[in-house]
């Protein structure tokens, strides 16, 4: 028999078996003295929590479901443990452990009007120009250009967290990423 906790991470309640807590929170743990020093330590920590977050809940397949420490493992071993953060080599089985792929996002750090070109400039990897010149010369052909620019407008959300511009820029959100994004704001 074992004994189960229930946890909140990201605003999401998870449940995991003792094991796998303490596998957790002694990650979580050492994330927090790695990060001690850095500016914007509670927005980095956050953004990790919202990622294990996410990872968790695509692991779930029912409901009440208990999270076992094996999942906590992957988990951890796709998000990165605080020492390979400094170490500049990283084994084969991690970086492809930690793939990610491009999402499409706007781009309200390099906008213009909306960031929407901006952000499929970064999801096709083309200058952002180029989309802008195209929604210019659109503009005049029917008003098409502005009609497709304020429906993208609409549905493409925002990057907002660093998990989310991470995934904008084709970039795998793992503990590194995001603490790398932090100090590149300064």
């Amino acid at each position: 028999m074992k004994k189960t906790i229930s946890v909140n991470l990201s605003g999401s309640i998870f449940i995991l078996d003792d094991d796998a807590y303490q596998v957790l929170d002694e990650y979580l743990k050492q994330l927090d003295r790695h990060f001690a020093s850095v500016e914007g330590k509670q927005e980095i920590l956050a953004d990790i929590e919202a990622r294990i977050a996410e990872h968790l809940k695509a692991a779930i397949r029912v409901d009440n479901q208990v999270v076992s420490v094996d999942e906590i493992r992957r988990i951890v071993g796709v998000m990165g443990y605080p020492n390979d953060i400094d170490d500049t080599t990283v084994d084969a089985s991690y970086n492809q452990s930690s793939r990610s792929y491009r999402r499409l996002y706007r781009d309200l750090d390099s906008k213009v009007l909306g960031g929407v070109c901006s952000g499929i400039g970064h999801y096709w990897r083309v200058e952002p120009v180029l989309f802008r010149i195209i929604f210019v010369l659109t503009l005049f052909w029917g008003g098409l250009g502005l009609l497709i620019y304020l429906v993208l407008w609409i549905v493409v959300p925002p990057a907002l967290t660093a998990s989310q511009k991470l995934e904008m820029q084709g970039e795998s959100v793992n503990a590194e990423n995001i603490g790398k994004s932090f100090d590149n704001k300064k």
